[in-house]
């Protein structure tokens, strides 16, 4: 079934995508799940699991898409929703995993700052980079002057925030992060700079999402003491398991966004499906979104999934946290 999905979308106009995609939910085929003959348990003996975490990236992100993208406009919508979302998550009391691009920690840089790492080779695969250096778009000034590619306001605003949030690392520049265009040095330093300012901020990272879902180098993420990673795996609900390097995996099980024309009801009839699931399977869903997000999608849907996660919390059948505190408590209890 899944290599016929796989086929399918390939050969696909987005319309029959968002068919194909609601007919496998809607007859039971997604949201899949992982079984790996562990026993799934939480911290207060919850059945399921539910993890957010948003991809904090501003400019960083765009400046090399394939598609017709501004960077700039999707770093100011950032600017905008990050306060929506904290108060929402405050409302009902939900801590999330930021992962954060390590530049943004910074108040200015000037040329020559980041000129100690390591640079990615030039590349055409998830993005295209065939000229130039790595770091051509930073504008070397700082945040007041170019809020776009700095954020350390924003970063404040989460740590400041009533709800106990995680800060995770997005690497330092947004980088690819794969075996095939990436050496290890050059992640090694970007995970190093970013370790470098969170320092400063009594922070320290544990949990890693990779850029654009360019997974790799996983040996540079043990040496440097994470702990957690999110990966994109052909099961959409998953227990945290172990890789070949002892490195715990979570799964994304779905991202937020009006990605097809479904109605209000549908989007929410979804989530509360997958959220159910996991409860029934004793796994968790990883719901993932960026802070760019689509007003529609923030207002109409965001709000009702998370009162609704929240009634599953206050039941005792859903535990809510962020990627570091699934690992602390799997490394803790020896879980996995």
């Amino acid at each position: 079934m899944r290599k016929l999905y796989k086929t399918l979308r390939k050969i696909a106009n987005n319309k029959q995508k968002s068919f194909i995609t609601k007919l496998l939910f809607d007859i039971g085929v997604t949201p899949s799940v992982l079984k790996h003959g562990i026993k799934n348990t939480f911290p207060n003996g919850e059945k399921g699991g539910f993890i957010i975490s948003a991809d904090f990236e501003m400019a960083w992100a765009f400046r090399y898409s394939k598609n017709d993208v501004d960077p700039i406009e999707k770093a100011m919508a950032e600017r905008k929703n990050i306060p929506v979302m904290l108060r929402l998550f405050e409302r009902y009391n939900i801590p999330i995993t930021w992962a954060t691009v390590g530049h943004l920690f910074l108040t200015e840089c000037k040329k020559g700052d980041h000129d100690w790492m390591a640079r990615i080779p030039h590349f055409d695969d998830h993005w295209k980079f065939t000229e130039g250096d790595w770091f051509d778009h930073d504008p070397y000034s700082n945040y007041k002057k170019d809020p776009a590619w700095y954020a350390p306001d924003m970063v404040d605003l989460i740590l400041n925030s009533s709800i106990k949030h995680e800060i995770g690392c997005h690497t330092f520049s947004h980088i690819d992060c794969l075996y095939k265009n990436c050496p290890a040095q050059v992640l090694e330093d970007e995970l190093k700079a970013c370790q470098e300012l969170a320092d400063k901020n009594n922070i320290r990272l544990k949990s890693l999402v990779f850029p654009g879902g360019t997974a790799g180098n996983y040996e540079v993420l043990k040496k440097l003491g994470y702990k957690i990673y999110r990966k994109n795996i052909k099961y959409n609900l998953v227990y945290p398991y172990r890789d070949k390097h002892g490195l715990l995996v979570t799964a994304s099980t779905s991202s937020w966004g009006r990605n097809a024309n479904w109605t209000q009801e549908y989007y929410i009839k979804r989530y509360k499906k997958i959220i159910n699931k996991a409860i029934q399977t004793n796994t968790i869903a990883h719901i993932w979104l960026h802070p760019s997000i689509d007003e529609w999608t923030l207002i109409n849907v965001i709000p009702k999934v998370l009162e609704y996660a929240a009634k599953r919390r206050d039941e005792n059948k859903l535990w809510i946290g962020t990627m570091g505190q699934i690992a602390e408590y799997i490394n803790k209890n020896e879980v996995v």
